[in-house]
C-alpha cells in the first residue's frame, strides 16, 4: 500500500496541485523565473555602469518602456535576447549554463 506524502509547504503544495503534471504550467513557470532572473541582472548593470533606464533605452535604440517592461519581468517578448543585446551594447557577454535539475 503506497503512502500518500503529506507536506505543510504551502510552496510545495502550490507546485503540486497547480503544476507537477501540467507540462505548459511547467514552461510557463520557467518563463516567469527566466524573465525574473533577466530583470535581476539588467538592474545590476544599470547600476553597475550607473544608467538611468532612458539611457540604457538609447544605448540599445529602443523605449523607455521596453526596459521598464523588462525590468518588471514583465517583457512579452524574449527577454533573454534583449539581455544579450543589451550586455553587447555594454561590450559584456551573457554566460549561459546548463545545470542538473
Amino acid at each position: 500500500m503506497n503512502k500518500i506524502k503529506s507536506t505543510s509547504d504551502g510552496l510545495e503544495i502550490l507546485y503540486n496541485r497547480y503544476y507537477q503534471n501540467n507540462p505548459d504550467r511547467q514552461l510557463e513557470l520557467e518563463k516567469m523565473r527566466l524573465d525574473d532572473q533577466v530583470s535581476r541582472e539588467i538592474l545590476k548593470l544599470k547600476e553597475l555602469h550607473n544608467l538611468s533606464t532612458q539611457e540604457l533605452a538609447k544605448l540599445i535604440n529602443t523605449d523607455e518602456s521596453i526596459i521598464e517592461s523588462l525590468e518588471n519581468a514583465d517583457y512579452e517578448g524574449d527577454s533573454f535576447l534583449m539581455l544579450n543585446i543589451i550586455a553587447t551594447a555594454l561590450k559584456m557577454k551573457v554566460n549561459f549554463q546548463l545545470v542538473s535539475a
